[in-house]
């Protein structure tokens, strides 16, 4: 594994120079499957690390490359989440064991502990974080495929900010793909509402960078009600909900309530997960598949990255998708019920020479529940494989 290890680094640095591999480590984490994650710093930091994992099967031959990008504050083992136990029951595991070469680039992330960065921790390199620096790690993960795969056209998608960081990587490498699939994120919009309500965001994210602000510490609540809600959901709610509020009722406001005023959301119905109120249950996302996440969650968010969503969907910044209309590959979108809305067809448009698009649209569903559902193989599996039987 080292000659790989070597041959791969040295490839990507006559293109990534400010990219170092600093670590390769191989596991099977099912007989049938190999695991190599790759070990990445940038620029030198120690904040800038993050981990790039390919998994396939051990034998075989393979139906094409799917690049995975990860959600906000979140790292690939968000795509390796098994609530039936087993990895091959995953999504990575099941698409590896459909014979496809799955690479997951993690979004960048502190791994810090509440209060670190407010308490002196050097958290500068945050100021980088932007879908820029998203998109290079995904082009650098895209060398790493050429590495073995010289011709090799990927797809890349992925969930909600990792649907974001998708469409910037094919906007910046508009041939060097052969789909792009966006659950749920983009950066585009023609929705007059959902104009206005990040446009107050957008300007807000724009005059804190102004002022010095890099880091978003709110982003803490969305692990940190799961895990509680999972370890003492009869507890009160450390976070500032109104007084009496256990854990689990914390849990539900963050997940299934829309958004107060001022909250970082892109859309003012911003749902994530249908809930019953009355009963204090999900009605389509399995709970124990959503806490599986609650504690792969950083503590800090990226006010770069938060700033190009906001202002893209405002209209102010279409640097992320001005040469979306170059791409000539096939198009998965999926669309929620109470996710970016109209935005996500209006984003279809963008795609002017694309072979084909296909739309999966789910109303009745929450933003994420298709992935957390108790039939999210149904709701989220079957159409991507559908999808990558054609694409690849």
């Amino acid at each position: 594994m080292g000659l790989h290890a070597a041959l791969f680094a040295a490839c990507a640095f006559n293109s990534f120079p400010a990219y170092d591999i600093l670590s390769v480590d191989v596991t099977h984490p099912h007989s049938s499957l190999e695991r190599v994650e790759y070990r990445v710093e940038v620029d030198g930091e120690a904040l800038n690390r993050f981990s790039i994992t390919h998994v396939s099967k051990t034998h075989g031959s393979s139906k094409g490359e799917v690049l995975l990008l990860s959600p906000f504050s979140l790292p690939g083992a968000f795509y390796e989440i098994s609530e039936a136990g087993g990895y091959q029951k995953s999504a990575a595991g099941e698409l590896a064991k459909a014979g496809y070469d799955v690479w997951l680039v993690d979004q960048r992330r502190t791994g810090l502990p509440v209060g670190a960065c407010e308490s002196g921790t050097d958290c500068t390199a945050m100021a980088g974080w932007s879908f820029d620096a998203y998109s290079e790690d995904a082009l650098f993960a895209l060398q790493l495929i050429r590495a073995d795969h010289p011709r090799a056209r990927p797809v890349v998608g992925g969930f909600s900010a990792g649907a974001n960081a998708a469409l910037a990587t094919v906007n910046r490498a508009p041939r060097d793909f052969a789909g792009v699939f966006l659950y749920e994120g983009t950066f585009y919009n023609q929705d007059p509402a959902i104009t206005a309500h990040n446009d107050a965001i957008c300007t807000n994210l724009e005059a804190a960078l102004g002022g010095g602000a890099i880091f978003d510490p709110s982003t803490a609540v969305l692990g940190g009600v799961l895990q509680l809600a999972q370890a003492n959901p009869s507890g009160l709610s450390p976070f500032p909900f109104p007084p009496g509020t256990t854990n689990r009722q914390s849990m539900f406001y963050v997940f299934s309530a829309p958004p107060p005023p001022g909250a970082l959301a892109p859309t003012a119905g911003f749902i994530r997960n249908i809930a019953d109120f009355t009963t204090l249950q999900f009605v389509y996302t399995n709970e124990a598949r959503l806490q599986l996440v609650g504690p792969l969650f950083d503590n800090y968010g990226s006010l770069p990255a938060l700033r190009d969503l906001a202002c893209g969907l405002a209209g102010r910044d279409d640097s992320y998708y001005d040469r979306i209309d170059e791409f000539r590959g096939d198009v998965l979108i999926y669309v929620e019920g109470t996710g970016f809305g109209p935005a996500m067809f209006d984003t279809a448009e963008l795609f002017e020479q694309a072979d084909d698009i296909t739309i999966d649209h789910n109303p009745e569903l929450g933003e994420a529940d298709p992935y957390f559902g108790f039939a999210w193989k149904q709701t989220f599996l079957k159409p991507l494989e559908k999808w990558l039987k054609k694409t690849l």
